[in-house]
This record gives C-alpha cells, structure tokens and sequence, in this order.
C-alpha cells in the first residue's frame, strides 16, 4: 500500500490478518496466535524482529525461519 508503514507493527496489522512461520530447513508451516502473541510482547514490535524468535517444532531451526502474513480465508 501506497502509505503503508515502512516497517509494520503488530498492532498495524489489519484485525482479519494471520500470522504464519515458515521453516527454510523442513519446509513446515505453521500458525502463530497473533492476539496472544501481542498481548505478551505488545502491539509495537516490528514484523520483522519476529524473524529471530521463529522455531519449527519439528526440527528446532531457528534464526533462518520466516514469518507470513496474510488474509484470514473467509
């Protein structure tokens, strides 16, 4: 979007956005709860920093992991 924020927060998202994890090891995806997650780290932090806190369940990667965000399906 044209005056979208450079980096978005959490709370910047729209309320009908989910976030995702991606796994660059296993290919595995999987949800993240985006309410629960704002309400223990705020609705201030960066899309981006979420990067370096992702972990596959199935394998343990981290760090290289990456986020997606995306229209609930309706």
């Amino acid at each position: 979007a044209l005056f979208a924020p450079a980096r978005p927060t959490l709370g910047d998202l729209p309320q009908w956005y989910e976030l995702g994890g991606h796994c660059s090891r296993c290919e595995r995806e999987g949800a993240i709860d985006r309410w629960r997650l704002q309400e223990s780290v705020g609705a201030d932090v960066h899309l981006y920093i979420l990067r370096q806190f992702l972990a596959c369940r199935e394998g343990g990667n981290k760090g290289t992991n990456t986020r997606i965000a995306a229209k609930a399906a309706r």
